[in-house]
């Protein structure tokens, strides 16, 4: 159902999960036993996307931005994997009503939803500032408003 958290007592009947609100939830075994569960505390590796979405007036400078994201990412995430065993991307994905969208995406040698995991995040964020700025790029923020009623 989307509940995650920290397993910190696993009994013969129930599950006991510490939710990042250091809520603890007694989840039945019977409730588990038949659903998808990622341990990610085994993991080694975590992958951060960002969607961004571009004014129409700017796409012309789409490829220069996208060579600078890439550019700026790995000037400043020397945890990044871009050796070819993991995919590094930003392309040009979509047309949307205002904007077209780029997707970053990009892998790292960092454990999910650690401490180290959203410093190379914030990294990326930064890294994608630094390019748009360089390139006098402009967000649309149409698409990011709520879809409910009129303008």
């Amino acid at each position: 159902d989307g509940t995650t958290g920290t397993v910190q007592k696993l009994g013969w009947l129930n599950t006991h999960l510490r939710r990042g609100d250091e809520l603890v939830i007694r989840i039945p075994n019977t409730q588990i036993s038949g659903t998808r569960v990622a341990n990610i505390s085994r993991s080694r590796l975590s992958t951060v996307k960002q969607a961004l979405a571009i004014s129409y007036d700017e796409v012309d400078k789409l490829p220069k931005l996208m060579e600078d994201i890439k550019k700026e990412i790995r000037d400043a995430c020397p945890t990044l994997i871009d050796d070819g065993s993991r995919s590094f991307q930003v392309f040009f994905t979509d047309y949307k009503d205002f904007s077209v969208e780029v997707l970053v995406s990009a892998h790292f040698r960092t454990k999910p939803f650690s401490d180290a995991y959203y410093e190379v995040k914030q990294d990326v964020l930064m890294a994608i500032r630094r390019a748009t700025v360089k390139n006098n790029v402009k967000f649309s923020y149409v698409d990011f408003l709520p879809s409910s009623g009129p303008f």
